[in-house]
C-alpha cells in the first residue's frame, strides 16, 4: 500500500509541496503552482558518473566510467531500436535527460496530454533490453559527443582543473566518460546496472504544476508497476577527499588569450550540504563577485573581463569550488587569487552588511528559481534530502550571520586544498 500524501506548505513563500512514498518504494513530490499552464515532470535516480564503484551484497562491482551517461542514452531507446523522443514529440512534450556526478535525470514539460506523458515516462525509465550491435553503434554517438568537447578550450580548462584536484579517481573524469572506457562497456554491463539502480526505491519522482492532487496521485499509483528485479542491497563506495592534488598543469591550444581555472576543494565537509552549499557561495560572492573591490580592481587594471565565473559542487559526498576566467596573466592571477583567500584583510568584507546584500542577492535567485518549472525541478532534486526540501533554501540562507560565515571561513581555509590548470595559446 502506498503511504497518504503528507503536505507541507511554506507560508512565505507561498509554496506547497505533497509528499509520498510509493508502494513500490519509489519516494514521489508533488509541487502544486496555482495559475500555471505548464506541466512537468522529472524522474530521477541516485546513479551518477561517480557509481562505477560499488558494492553488491559485500561483493565489490567495477565498471568502466561513463556507464551511468551511457545508460542514459540508452534508454531512450525501446526494444524495437526506435528512439521514444518521437513518442513524446507526438503528444507536444518536450522530453530531454542529463547526467551529473551523482544522479540521472529524466524529464518532460507539456500544457497538453500530461498523464500519457507521464505514463510514457514511467513506461521507458522501467525497462531495458539491448543488444550488443545497438550497444556499439551508441559507442560511435557518444566517441563523436566526447570527441566534441576536446576542441573546447572552455571544457578543457574546468576538466582539466577537475582532474588536479582529484586525480586518479573517476571525479576528475568526463561525466560522459573517455573513448577508452566507453569501448569496454557492453550491453550486460548497461543491464546490469539498470537493475542496480534503477529500482523504485532508488527513484524520485517530482511531478510540477496545478493538479488536482488526489487525481494525479491516484494515477501515479495505478500506472507505476512494480519492479520484479531481485532486491540487492547496494552499496555506493565512499569518494576520495584526500589532499593529494596535482599542483599546476597545463596544455596548448589554439586561442588568442589564456584560459585560467583554479579549484578549491574541501576534504573535510558538513553533513548539512544545502548549508554548506549557500555558505559557500555566499563566501566566494563576497570575495570574488562582481562586487567585490577585488573583482572591481582586477576589471579595472584589465587583468580579468566579464568572462570571469564561479562554480560551486557541493553534496553529500564532495564539495569543491572552480573559478575560471580569460587572462593574458594566468600566473599572477592565480597568485593573487591566493593572496585573498590567505590575507587578513579578508575579514573586513566579510560585514554583516556586505553579507545582507550578497543574502539578499541569492535570495532573490531563490524566488526566481521558483517560477521557472525545469530550474525549480533540477533544484529540488539537488537539495531535497534528510527531511529538507529545496523550499527550506530561503530560510536556511536568511538564517546564516556574519559570525557564521567567519566561523565557516576559518574551517574552510584549514581544510582547503587548491590547484590551478592554464590553457596557454599556442
Amino acid at each position: 500500500m502506498a503511504a497518504a500524501l503528507k503536505k507541507r506548505y511554506y507560508p512565505k513563500i507561498a509554496e506547497e509541496v505533497y509528499l509520498a512514498t510509493l508502494y513500490n518504494g519509489m519516494s514521489l513530490s508533488i509541487i502544486k503552482k496555482k495559475g500555471f499552464f505548464e506541466k512537468a515532470a522529472f524522474l530521477s535516480t541516485n546513479f551518477g558518473a561517480l557509481d562505477n564503484h560499488f558494492y553488491i551484497d559485500g561483493k565489490l562491482q567495477t565498471y568502466p566510467a561513463g556507464i551511468a551517461h551511457f545508460l542514459e542514452h540508452k534508454l531512450f531507446e525501446d526494444d524495437q531500436g526506435r528512439d521514444v523522443t518521437l513518442d513524446f514529440v507526438k503528444l507536444g512534450a518536450d522530453v530531454n535527460a542529463f547526467t551529473t556526478l551523482d544522479r540521472t535525470t529524466y524529464y518532460f514539460s507539456t500544457i497538453d496530454h500530461f498523464e500519457e506523458s507521464l505514463e510514457l515516462l514511467l513506461k521507458f525509465t522501467s525497462e531495458f533490453t539491448s543488444s550488443e550491435d545497438t550497444v556499439n553503434h551508441e559507442k560511435r554517438i557518444i566517441e563523436q559527443e566526447i570527441n566534441m568537447y576536446q576542441d573546447d578550450p572552455d571544457y578543457r580548462v574546468y576538466l582539466g582543473c577537475l582532474q588536479s584536484l582529484y586525480p586518479n579517481t573517476i571525479l576528475g573524469q568526463d561525466i560522459a566518460g573517455s573513448i577508452d572506457s566507453i569501448k569496454k562497456i557492453t550491453a550486460k554491463d548497461l543491464k546490469n546496472n539498470f537493475d542496480y539502480f534503477y529500482r523504485p526505491e532508488n527513484c524520485h519522482l517530482v511531478l510540477i504544476g496545478n493538479f488536482d492532487i488526489e487525481q494525479i496521485y491516484r494515477f501515479v499509483n495505478e500506472t507505476r508497476s512494480e519492479f520484479t528485479i531481485p532486491h540487492k542491497t547496494v552499496e555506493k563506495e565512499k569518494q576520495p577527499i584526500e589532499e593529494n592534488i596535482q599542483k599546476l598543469d597545463s596544455l596548448q591550444m589554439d586561442i588568442s588569450i589564456s584560459k585560467l581555472a583554479i579549484g578549491f576543494k574541501n576534504v573535510h565537509f558538513s553533513d548539512n550540504y544545502m548549508r554548506e552549499s549557500i555558505l559557500v557561495q555566499l563566501l566566494f560572492n563576497l570575495l570574488f563577485g562582481w562586487t567585490s573591490p577585488y573583482y572591481k580592481n582586477w576589471y579595472a587594471e584589465g587583468k580579468i573581463d566579464e568572462s570571469m565565473s564561479i562554480e560551486y559542487e557541493v553534496s553529500s559526498r564532495y564539495s569543491f569550488v572552480i573559478m575560471t576566467m580569460d587572462t593574458a596573466e594566468p600566473i599572477r592571477m592565480s597568485s593573487l587569487i591566493r593572496q585573498v583567500m590567505t590575507s587578513a584583510d579578508k575579514q573586513r568584507l566579510l560585514t554583516e552588511e556586505a553579507l545582507d546584500l550578497q543574502k539578499k542577492a541569492l535570495y532573490g535567485e531563490f524566488l526566481r528559481s521558483l517560477d521557472n518549472i525545469q530550474n525549480l525541478g533540477s533544484q529540488y532534486l539537488a537539495y531535497s534530502d534528510d527531511g529538507k526540501t529545496y523550499f527550506d533554501f530561503g530560510q536556511e540562507l536568511m538564517s546564516i550571520t556574519s559570525k557564521d560565515l567567519k566561523n565557516f571561513f576559518n574551517h574552510y581555509l584549514s581544510n582547503m586544498v587548491i590547484t590551478d590548470f592554464v590553457v596557454f595559446p599556442k
